[in-house]
């Protein structure tokens, strides 16, 4: 995909083609603008949406959000001066934070360990896929579900990433909540003589912290356009347990401002304000397009007339959440500008092939 600056023509400068052996199905294109340094990549040939030339109006996208929530047995453990175990206050707390959510959007939910499963299991499938109106089953199964097992957080990332990647709607701004009280274990491969042991000195290799494999699940989602928030229910200060919230908010790739990246939460009443300062950040500046240029045309977007830059690093501009899905995201100063504008203050500028 191509960036063309106040409607200036984009010639192709370089075009780099790989075939998957698998399938056949080609990696994307690389290109960059005419004297820019930018590459950006191209769409897919055999997938997207159909092109059209003009200048179109944007709509927001849908959030489609999947919950991951952990069961280890450590959250049958009550919060310091509260009575409230964390379980309970969690649950507590999504029943007062997650009705509103019920008519903005979908919502799934994945447990790790997963019920009925061994203390290091979750399920390829999420317990509940994301729907929209969804709030009323994740908070039936949760309140017929408790604690037990151990934290398997890297397999419940992948699962509940898998089930939003597989999702190929045209209307959706796709988020992890991942909501969890202990680092992250159950890697049976690891080596217990060489490992951090998770709540002791000497351990087996499945209470190994396993915070590599974890932080590998969430990059890669996030790469794909798929980011984790991450609340992390706190009843002490362990210097491990904080440092791994922190990498996995960063590796999320929406970490809080300060030293501490992570929604940390001692309380139903903290749980509850996390969540709601998450939903607002959910989705915000996403917006979907009706088109997208073939390779070798361009895009242009324009706020109250205004041309916003192509941004890939994400931090003041725009740039493509999913491409073939049309779904784009402004970021920084344009993010918060358009935020104070009607939505017909937005608009893009497509060209379907270089002239």
């Amino acid at each position: 995909m191509s960036i063309s600056p106040r409607r200036r023509a984009v010639s192709l400068q370089s075009l780099a083609v790989l075939f998957l052996l698998a399938c056949g199905r080609t990696q994307p294109v690389h290109y960059s603008t005419d004297g820019g340094d930018e590459l950006l990549p191209a769409r897919l040939p055999d997938g997207g949406l159909a092109c059209v030339d003009g200048t179109l109006g944007l709509k927001p996208a849908r959030p489609v959000v999947m919950l991951v929530v952990d069961r280890s047995s450590s959250m049958s453990q009550s919060f310091p001066g509260t009575g409230a175990t964390k379980w309970n206050a969690l649950r507590s707390a999504l029943h007062q934070a997650l009705p509103p959510w019920n008519e903005t959007l979908e919502l799934g939910l994945q447990l790790f360990p997963s019920t009925g499963a061994n203390t290091c299991s979750v399920a390829a499938a999420p317990e509940l896929s994301p729907v929209f109106q969804g709030v009323d089953a994740v908070l039936a199964r949760l309140d017929g579900t408790g604690p037990g097992g151990s934290t398997p957080t890297a397999l419940g990332v992948e699962s509940a990433g898998a089930a939003l990647t597989s999702l190929r709607t045209a209307g959706s701004a796709k988020a992890l909540v991942l909501a969890t009280d202990g680092a992250p274990d159950c890697n049976a491969n690891l080596n217990p003589r060489a490992c951090t042991c998770v709540g002791g000195t000497t351990c087996s290799a499945t209470r190994c912290l396993d915070d590599t494999r974890t932080l590998e699940r969430i990059s890669t989602l996030a790469a794909s356009g798929i980011p984790t928030w991450v609340i992390g229910l706190r009843s002490s200060s362990d210097a491990v347990f904080v440092d791994v919230l922190n990498r996995m908010a960063e590796a999320g790739g929406r970490p809080m401002q300060g030293t501490q990246h992570f929604f940390s939460a001692s309380s139903q009443q903290e749980l509850e304000v996390a969540l709601a300062e998450i939903r607002r950040q959910v989705g915000t500046c996403h917006y979907l397009t009706t088109s997208v240029p073939d390779v070798g045309g361009s895009i242009e977007l324009n706020l109250e007339g205004d041309f916003v830059k192509y941004d890939a690093s994400q931090l003041d501009g725009w740039s493509w959440v999913d491409a073939d899905n049309g779904e784009l995201a402004l970021h920084g100063a344009a993010c918060t500008r358009a935020e104070a504008l009607p939505l017909s203050a937005l608009s893009v500028v497509v060209r379907c092939a270089a002239p």
